[in-house]
């Protein structure tokens, strides 16, 4: 067979790469748009960047990350809300 060809093997593990990259950018892509945060501390509303969101710690909640507030500084976990 053609298993030890440089060539498949590199398809074998780019291409599944590429697509699991492009698959999350728009899965962050999709949430950042259609959501938001409230803090709980000062109440106001503010969104993240793709960036921020991807990065941004997951708890055991469904909905929920751990977030800091640009406008107070609050950090903890806040749910998503959907605009």
């Amino acid at each position: 067979m053609n298993q030890d060809n440089p060539i498949v093997i590199l398809i074998q593990i780019v291409v599944p790469l590429a697509l699991i990259f492009l698959l999350t950018y728009k899965y962050i892509d999709f949430r950042t748009k259609s959501t938001h945060f409230v803090c709980p501390a000062c109440r106001s509303p503010f969104k993240l960047s793709k960036k921020d969101f991807a990065f941004a710690l997951k708890m055991g909640v469904n909905n929920e990350r751990i977030v800091t507030c640009p406008v107070c500084g609050y950090k903890g976990s806040m749910p998503i809300e959907k605009d």
